[in-house]
């Protein structure tokens, strides 16, 4: 035999050889996939965290309710506040800030602002991967007495 055929031969068996084929089709599809999921995971991480801070301010406000005046009032809020991460499991305490403001005389009404900072988090991480420039995750919550 010759080099030509022996080649040819080789060739022709290395082409109808499916071993190892899967493994080669794992390999281009894998990073797809695991691409996909942690994307699933971060768009669900942040909405549960943005659902989270939402709820978290609004729950703050509808608190206030039961205070007879602005002190009062205001103690309430900080009170729940306080006590985030016991009530909401996605937030972490620290990363909160916070800014109550009374409106009116008596007061007439109350703004809660909610900040979250994101750093140290999943979505921190997917900022630096996909460059969300998600810093902080702010929600407000306006109640009239």
């Amino acid at each position: 035999m010759d080099l030509l055929t022996r080649t040819r031969q080789r060739l022709a068996r290395f082409n109808r050889d499916q071993s190892g084929a899967v493994a080669v089709e794992f390999v281009l599809i894998a990073p797809l996939l695991f691409a996909l999921l942690f994307g699933t995971v971060v768009v669900g991480y942040y909405i549960g965290v943005s659902h989270s801070v939402s709820q978290l301010a609004t729950g703050a406000a509808r608190a206030s309710v039961a205070g007879l005046d602005s002190v009062e009032r205001e103690a309430l809020v900080q009170s729940y506040l306080a006590d985030a991460n016991r009530r909401y499991p996605l937030l972490v305490q620290s990363a909160l800030s916070s800014d109550v403001v009374m409106e009116g005389p008596s007061p007439a009404a109350i703004t809660v602002s909610v900040a979250y900072a994101v750093e140290d988090s999943i979505l921190d991480l997917a900022n630096g991967f996909l460059g969300l420039d998600i810093g902080t995750i702010t929600k407000r919550a306006y109640l009239a007495y």
